[in-house]
């Protein structure tokens, strides 16, 4: 370990030591907002990170949380905190222990356990983090999110290069342009439903990283986000006309409904108005397979993933109830996952695992009912996955789901969630 690596270590340490004694000593209050963002854009950390410290990015997701988390747990009892009483955790708890079993069945050559652990180590331990934090400090400011997803776009557009792997498609250096374009436009849509969000910062963060996503030329990620937005939408308009018994003129829509209409009709109006400019551009790029079927079944990349698809669900036939184990249809056993989270849930886990998948994810969906950002953002994510992604480096829509568990009152409290301007919080009646 050079000079320089041991002076960023005890800086570094200082810090956390600093941070801590304010938390402790002075009542200092953190807002959970800050480690959600931190571990929902670790990559742009991890990035910088890399250049200056040898070693594993991963540590520090992992462990510079951990402090700040033990505190807390030695502050306030692991119970109150809601760890032990939340049936959605119980639930992602037993399909994360079905994985941990399947490994009797899967094949020796399996990197199975290497999936879950990442999987572990970039979404349920991050979301945990998250749900101690939420659980202690009882807010939530979509304002500090934002900031970091433009502190995200404007990282990747400057730093982003075009490589010989990926030509024509703006990648961060060391990653993959369809993970970029996954998180940039997670930003946008926290940019359109986040409460308290100043006007200035929605415009450029949600333009900035709306520039980043389309520069990676990633066609799955944008039509998860065209998808999960609308089905929200409609989702939430069907959801106040049935309390309003049908709108009149005394029972407007909420503002954020309003504002999410105004939104689209201006784009919209925007699109008609450049149609010219914008046809000429869509046709010279990746997304002109989204508008012509026809382009869509004669593209590479579209039949190969088609192919790994279709081998998965043989495989599935002949393994439905508990699958191959998990990692038995990934690489190293495979040249390629089939690119999509579900079908390979049902190939290595069998019927049994998706079950408990599904029932894992529901409940946190469930729990997220009054908080549109925290749904659109698990469908998102895993409507992404559905069309490119896997178990592995897929972790978005565990975290958010995770995550979004704290918002799920506690047995023994009594109260109603509530849903304030600029935060998130459980008050009692």
């Amino acid at each position: 370990m050079s000079v320089e690596t041991v002076f960023i270590v005890l800086l570094l340490g200082s810090m956390l030591v600093f941070l801590a004694q304010c938390v402790l000593h002075l009542g200092l209050a953190l807002n959970p907002a800050l480690l959600f963002g931190f571990c929902l854009y670790f990559d742009m950390i991890g990035y910088f990170y890399k250049k200056v410290m040898p070693g594993n990015a991963l540590l520090i997701l992992v462990a510079l949380p951990l402090i700040l988390v033990s505190i807390i747990m030695l502050q306030k009892p692991i119970k109150p905190l809601g760890l032990l009483d939340n049936d959605g955790l119980w639930l992602w708890a037993v399909f994360f222990a079905y994985c941990i079993l399947s490994f009797a069945w899967s094949p020796h050559q399996s990197a199975g356990l290497s999936k879950l652990l990442l999987l572990l180590a970039h979404g349920v331990i991050p979301g945990l983090y998250t749900y101690i934090f939420y659980k202690k400090y009882n807010r939530f400011s979509w304002t500090l999110v934002a900031l970091f997803g433009l502190a995200y776009a404007v990282v990747h557009l400057t730093f982003g290069a075009y490589t010989a792997e990926y030509p024509g498609r703006l990648t961060l250096p060391g990653d993959n342009p369809i993970f970029n374009a996954r998180i940039s436009l997670l930003t946008v849509t926290v940019c359109l439903w986040g409460r308290g969000i100043p006007v200035w910062l929605r415009l450029a963060a949600g333009g900035a990283a709306a520039v980043s996503a389309i520069e990676t030329q990633s066609r799955g990620p944008l039509a998860a986000f065209v998808i999960a937005n609308l089905l929200i939408l409609a989702y939430f308009l069907f959801r106040k006309m049935r309390e309003n018994n049908g709108l009149t003129c005394r029972r407007r829509l909420p503002k954020w409904i309003m504002a999410a209409v105004v939104v689209g009709l201006v784009a919209a109006g925007t699109g008609l108005w450049f149609k010219d400019s914008l046809a000429s551009a869509v046709q010279s790029s990746r997304f002109t397979v989204l508008f012509d079927k026809s382009l869509l079944q004669s593209d590479d990349n579209y039949l190969g993933r088609v192919g790994m698809q279709l081998e998965a669900l043989n495989t599935f036939e002949e393994h439905p109830f508990f699958g191959v184990g998990l990692g038995g249809q990934t690489p190293p056993v495979q040249d390629e996952f089939p690119h999509n989270v579900l079908l390979e849930i049902a190939t290595e886990l069998g019927i049994a695992g998706l079950f408990l998948f599904s029932s894992a994810f529901l409940f946190s969906l469930y729990a997220a009912r009054n908080h549109p950002v925290l749904m659109v953002m698990m469908l998102q994510s895993l409507i992404s996955a559905l069309v490119s992604g896997d178990f592995g480096f897929n972790f978005e829509y565990v975290f958010i789901a995770v995550v979004s568990l704290a918002f799920v009152p506690a047995r023994e409290q009594k109260g109603a969630a509530v849903y304030e301007e600029g935060s998130l919080s459980f008050d009692r009646a």
